[in-house]
């Protein structure tokens, strides 16, 4: 039978917030890099002066600010797309938890019902009269045992 436990659901709160620990990460990533490029932006700005610097300078230095930028575009670009894909992994894992959780609800549904039925099997074999109907009523309840252990292990093994 599987039983949601405690260390389970803090494992499950260890992954999910290690998922956010990475999105943080992938944020401090991007900023660094932005100020990367704001500190480069600044100096290429002191960098250009028409006066003194001259034209070929200022083209040479336009050049290379664009290049910096589209490679800073496409970087920025690569970074959302892998934070959607992450965002999508993470509904994905939601999703699959509920379904975990809804079967587990199901199960627990199951085991509740059999509970249920112990007081009157109790009641019923304490008004028995004769030993081949103890023997039958026995025999029931261990065959309905291992076939309730089945459906609750969910398979042979212990």
């Amino acid at each position: 039978m599987a039983k949601v436990t405690e260390s389970d659901l803090k494992r499950l709160e260890g992954v999910i917030m290690n998922r956010f620990d990475q999105l943080e990460e992938g944020q401090r990533v991007l900023e660094t890099r932005l100020n990367s490029f704001e500190k480069a932006k600044t100096i290429i700005k002191e960098d250009i002066d028409p006066i003194v610097i001259g034209q070929k300078k200022l083209q040479t230095d336009i050049k290379n600010f664009e290049t910096e930028q589209t490679t800073f575009k496409q970087e920025i670009k690569e970074a959302i797309n892998k934070l959607i894909l992450e965002k999508t992994e993470l509904q994905g894992d939601s999703k699959t938890i509920d379904v975990k959780l809804d079967g587990v609800s199901d199960r627990l549904k199951i085991i509740e019902k059999a509970i249920i039925k112990i007081p009157d099997l109790a009641e019923k074999v304490g008004e028995l009269k004769y030993w081949r109907q103890i023997v039958i009523i026995i025999s029931t309840a261990t065959i309905s045992g291992f076939v309730g252990w089945l459906i609750g292990a969910g398979n042979l093994n212990p």
